[in-house]
């Protein structure tokens, strides 16, 4: 049970005052069993990147919103990472081929919401959100470094709710490795797309969105 009436890891993708001057704001958030209220009521469309089995046990609280959308980023008919890809750095470059069907349809929910601000969202609002989130940076022109202050912005952010996870592990040392959140590891994985593909446009193309789709974002 959350013992918080906020939402903690709310903010603007990029950080504060990234989008100022965009026809829309792009916010990315942790979700949490909490009132609506706690959303700003400019939210026309909210991109939910959970599973199944993590809508049914929180459902999300705009919900009902006309705009909500469940876009799960893990593809279903693959496992969610290779049994290699111990670090984070590992498996978001992992996710970035492996779910590529499913990112590509997350892309597109957010090429394609209505007029209004956008969330994206999943459960701690640090991985999949964070993957997300830094390739929209960098293809709205962020620098490096401001990406990688932006992932670890996280940290601080969910630091009651990894102490509550810490003290409820039974793998201590898998907990402390999916916790992690520094700035490096937002930047290694756009230094990866751009290494492998050219750039984050490029690797949108490469996953099959189209230049009017990539121009919507």
């Amino acid at each position: 049970m959350t013992t918080t009436s906020t939402l903690t890891n709310l903010r603007e993708v990029g950080g504060a005052g990234f989008q100022r001057g965009r026809t829309r704001t792009v916010l990315r958030a942790n979700t949490e069993a909490l009132p609506a209220s706690v959303y700003p009521a400019s939210l026309a469309t909210v991109v939910d990147l959970r599973r199944d089995d993590e809508i049914a046990a929180v459902e999300h609280p705009l919900r009902s919103l006309p705009g909500y959308r469940r876009v799960p980023l893990f593809d279903p008919s693959v496992s969610e990472a290779a049994a290699d890809a111990i670090s984070l750095e590992d498996q978001y470059t992992d996710w970035l081929w492996r779910h590529r069907a499913t990112i590509a349809e997350v892309f597109r929910a957010i090429a394609a919401a209505a007029p209004g601000d956008v969330l994206v969202c999943c459960s701690a609002g640090k991985d999949r959100t964070g993957v997300v989130s830094m390739l929209l940076a960098r293809l709205w022109g962020a620098d490096l470094d401001r990406i990688g202050a932006d992932y670890a912005e996280t940290g601080p952010r969910l630091a009651d709710r990894f102490a509550r996870e810490r003290e409820e592990s039974q793998d201590l040392e898998r907990t402390t490795t999916m916790q992690r959140c520094v700035p490096e590891t937002a930047v290694h994985v756009v230094r990866h797309v751009e290494s492998e593909f050219g750039s984050v446009t490029d690797y949108l193309r490469a996953i099959g969105l189209t230049d009017d789709e990539i121009d919507g974002l």
